[in-house]
């Protein structure tokens, strides 16, 4: 279950109706609430981290590596520690730029990253989000583009969050 569909519960609202329904965790969370999940006997598995690290402005764009890396470097050390397995970024919007350009700027960048990921068993994903109806000019919106990425990253620690729904809507009839 994704914490933002349910924006009207409180986390432990959300966290008691999940565990009794038989969910086993509760994704996109920041580290302020991970301790919330495990008390209620689930986990995160796939933690948020808020701050620098947004859909529009991410690691596509060489001047927001700064703030990016520094917020994933912390996250990773956090989610390590709570045992939060793997951490979402993205690529940030084209505003202009070229996909070549955006895709080799991701790449330096997680190549910075990912080493600290694969010491501390944290996986970074990048999300693939359609371009066309929710996050207009979004970068990392295609199957292709994605999967590229992962291979120039080439660390067993960073992965694509292979959204259906956006993928749907970008790539056709993906079941």
């Amino acid at each position: 279950v994704s914490r933002w569909c349910f924006g009207k519960m409180t986390l432990d609202e959300l966290c008691n109706h999940a565990a009794q329904i038989g969910y086993k965790g509760i994704d996109l969370l920041e580290p302020k609430d991970w301790p919330v999940v495990r008390k209620h006997g689930l986990a995160c598995p796939l933690g948020s981290l808020g701050g620098p690290v947004t859909i529009e402005k991410g690691l596509n764009r060489v001047e927001n590596h700064g703030p990016i890396l520094d917020a994933l470097a912390k996250g990773i050390d956090l989610a390590a520690e709570a045992q939060v397995p793997n951490l979402v970024c993205f690529s940030g919007n084209r505003a202009g730029m070229g996909d070549g350009e955006g895709l080799a700027n991701c790449v330096a960048g997680l190549k910075r990253i990912t080493p600290l990921a694969e010491k501390l068993g944290v996986t970074v994903c990048m999300e693939l989000l359609n371009s066309k109806v929710d996050h207009k000019d979004y970068m990392c919106d295609r199957t292709p583009w994605g999967a590229e990425l992962v291979r120039q990253v080439g660390s067993p620690r960073f992965k694509l969050l292979y959204d259906i729904y956006h993928m749907q809507i970008m790539e056709g009839d993906v079941i």
